[in-house]
């Protein structure tokens, strides 16, 4: 994944509430499936490695996020352990076929998850963050520029 798609989803963790933080969770593993299936197709094996790793790693994020006090989170637990199982067992034997059964099951629960993300109007969990504002401006000789503009305070990010 590129340093740019990387740094828009942390972006988005900074402004995320609970459920908005578990679509985000669902979005990078499913980009670092479809980036580790071309890699795998493409031959690139550390990358694709590298790739269902952080999908993996996503994966666990989730099942270690379920309050088990819910009988839902019995069947999700299970969905999971499926994907993570086929995730392996697709670059072990170097089948990216595999990934295919993982998505399915993510790309379903996603669609759910930003249903409820919509409903939820809590507060980021991260208080303490940068400012971001983002527009259009003119630059010399009336050509139209993208500007960014990231506030930097010394005190940003999670508070001690």
């Amino acid at each position: 994944m590129n340093k740019e798609t990387l740094q828009g989803f942390a972006t988005r963790v900074t402004q995320a509430n609970r459920s908005e933080l578990v679509v985000v969770i669902y979005e990078v593993a499913l980009a670092s499936i479809a980036e580790g299936k071309s890699a795998l197709e493409a031959g690139a094996l550390p990358e694709a490695r590298h790739e269902i790793e952080r999908a993996k790693g996503m994966i666990n994020e989730l099942m270690y996020a379920l309050d088990m006090h819910y009988n839902i989170s019995t069947y999700l637990r299970q969905l999971y352990i499926f994907g993570y199982r086929e995730l392996c067992q697709g670059i072990a034997y170097r089948d990216p076929e595999r990934f295919d059964h993982t998505t399915h099951i993510l790309e379903g629960l996603l669609k759910s998850f930003r249903e409820i993300a919509k409903q939820d109007d809590g507060k980021p969990l991260m208080s303490n963050t940068q400012t971001i504002v983002a527009g259009l401006t003119y630059g010399p000789g009336s050509d139209l520029r993208e500007t960014i503009g990231v506030g930097i305070d010394p005190n940003r990010g999670f508070k001690a």
